[in-house]
C-alpha cells in the first residue's frame, strides 16, 4: 500500500510541477512578480520538458501494470501456489481498484472541462 501511495505522491508532484511551468509560460518573465499567480515560477531552461500525454500515458501505465500484477497474483493464488497468501492478494486487488477508480475519475474530469470548454462561446 505505500508503494501505492508513494507513486500516487509522486504523480502529484510531477503534475503540479507541470502546472507550474504551464503557469510560468502563460504569465511570461515580462510580468511583474507581484501579479503571478501564486507558486507560478519561471521554468529553468535546462530542465526537461514533460508533455501532458506523457504524464497521462505514464499513469495510465502504472494502473495497467498494477492490474496485471493483481491478476497474475490471483490467479497464481487459484492455482494453489504455496508463496502467494490470500492477502498479499487482496492487498494486491485493491491497490488496482483504487489507481483504476482515480483513472476513471480523472477521465470523467476531463470529459466534462472538455464539454464546458466545448459549449463555450467565442
Amino acid at each position: 500500500m505505500i508503494q501505492g501511495v508513494s507513486q500516487m505522491s509522486q504523480m502529484l508532484a510531477q503534475m503540479d510541477r507541470l502546472r507550474q511551468q504551464a503557469d510560468a509560460s502563460v504569465t511570461g518573465s515580462a510580468l511583474d512578480a507581484s501579479i503571478r499567480p501564486a507558486g507560478a515560477t519561471q521554468a529553468p531552461s535546462s530542465a526537461p520538458v514533460v508533455s501532458f500525454g506523457q504524464v497521462l500515458g505514464h499513469a495510465i501505465n502504472n494502473v495497467n501494470q498494477l492490474q496485471t500484477s493483481a491478476n497474475n497474483m490471483a490467479q497464481a493464488f487459484e492455482m494453489g501456489d504455496s508463496k502467494v497468501d490470500l492477502t498479499q492478494v487482496m492487498v494486491t486487488m485493491q491497490k488496482a481498484n483504487v489507481a483504476f477508480e482515480g483513472m476513471t475519475q480523472v477521465r470523467n474530469k476531463f470529459i466534462d472541462a472538455y464539454k464546458e470548454i466545448m459549449s463555450m462561446s467565442i
